[in-house]
């Protein structure tokens, strides 16, 4: 799979937000119950997710999540980068001439390409489907 799991219950999470907050904030675990999120993913997803603005998180026995931002004002490559910053490790490419000549090139242009097909898809063309 292309892309991490974090990465999908992130998208997972924000439709779940957008869909179902008309104006009040969703608690976590109404997303878990109902998208089958582990809680453990989830909060620390969504914290980050506050932490980079595109989530408000307010507290209290009424709060939970709502959109920071309007949903054509986030790109998936807005998510997609706060989820890859929730996870640093990045595994060690070994350095052989085949790597560096062959395969870093091509994986290069294919994370080039995702990176720029993500920026064109907004939160509210996901909304729309």
């Amino acid at each position: 799979m292309i892309f991490d799991k974090k990465f999908l219950y992130a998208l997972e999470a924000i439709l779940d937000i957008a869909i179902n907050s008309k104006g009040n904030p969703i608690q976590s675990h109404e997303i878990t119950k109902r998208q089958g999120i582990p809680k453990r993913y989830l909060e620390n997803i969504l914290q980050k997710l506050v932490q980079e603005n595109i989530l408000k998180g307010t507290r209290g026995p009424k709060g939970g999540y709502s959109l920071a931002k309007e949903k054509r004002n986030v790109s998936l490559v807005e998510i997609y980068n706060v989820i890859l910053s929730i996870d640093k490790k990045k595994p060690q490419a070994t350095q052989t001439e085949i790597n560096k000549k062959i395969i870093t090139p091509i994986i290069s242009d294919i994370s080039n390409k995702i990176v720029n097909y993500l920026k064109s898809i907004t939160l509210d063309d996901l909304y729309r489907k």
